[in-house]
């Protein structure tokens, strides 16, 4: 398995806050099945000089790397953000090339839970008109598709591809966070599942049980495949929206 959020670096954001901690959540990673990870800091540059801490991420992922070699932990860890998209994220993106998964074009972002679904559908859409592919994370999480999950299908027919968290199929982040989710694989709209681990006890990295429910009770409607409405049902969206999937993979294998 490839786990493409997650808060590993320890002493950058909100995740691991020790190398202890970083250690423990790549061993619970590696013994679910999970072989290759993008290591998603937060990456709000509204509160931080951009310059100053993609170089501090940077040092953090080389010291970590070297942490799992001495200890022979059988994960590969790539590079990547969550990004939080905001007005100070746009302006950013306009000066210069944003860090993408495994240094690509790919984004994992993110917004503020209580964005309007139109606001966040605008931004994504500057960002796209500049060449970037998009990552939607934890589209579960925010109110506007807590209280209308129809509203993602907007972003679904956009190319954005959805990353649905461990946490929401585990019912661990609230009911409306769970039943959006549940939606969201049941129609076939999640391109991705991943853990968006900050910890190695509570937010964990272990994605064994979630693989075990996608299989059991998703496993006709596969992560990654086409919606079967009919508002959804368009080749063209369904062979980009796979397209974005395979790309991915591509990415991390060339690594």
């Amino acid at each position: 398995m490839i786990d493409l959020h997650i808060h590993i670096l320890p002493g950058i954001d909100d995740g691991a806050q020790s190398p202890e901690d970083a250690l423990e959540m790549a061993r619970i990673a590696a013994d679910s099945g999970v072989r290759a990870m993008a290591a998603t800091s937060h990456g709000d540059f509204s509160h931080c000089d951009p310059e100053e801490y993609l170089n501090l991420y940077d040092r953090r992922l080389m010291e970590f790397r070297r942490l799992l070699e001495e200890h022979k932990i059988p994960v590969n860890v790539y590079s990547g953000m969550e990004l939080m998209v905001n007005r100070s994220f746009l302006r950013l993106a306009e000066q210069r090339p944003l860090p993408g998964i495994g240094g690509g074009r790919y984004l994992l972002v993110e917004f503020l839970f209580d964005t309007s679904g139109s606001l966040a559908l605008e931004r994504l859409k500057r960002l796209q008109r500049l060449g970037y592919q998009l990552i939607l994370a934890h589209p579960e999480r925010y109110e506007f598709a807590k209280r209308d999950p129809e509203r993602l299908k907007e972003f679904y027919r956009e190319g954005i591809l959805l990353q649905v968290n461990r946490g929401s199929i585990l019912g661990q982040l609230g009911r409306g966070a769970a039943r959006t989710a549940d939606w969201l694989l049941s129609m076939g709209l999640a391109g991705l599942v991943a853990s968006d681990a900050h910890d190695p006890v509570l937010r964990t990295s272990d994605l064994e049980e979630t693989a075990r429910i996608l299989d059991l009770y998703y496993g006709g409607k596969r992560v990654g495949n086409s919606a079967r409405e009919k508002s959804c049902q368009n080749p063209e969206v369904r062979r980009k929206y796979k397209q974005h999937l395979a790309s991915i993979l591509v990415i991390l294998r060339e690594i």
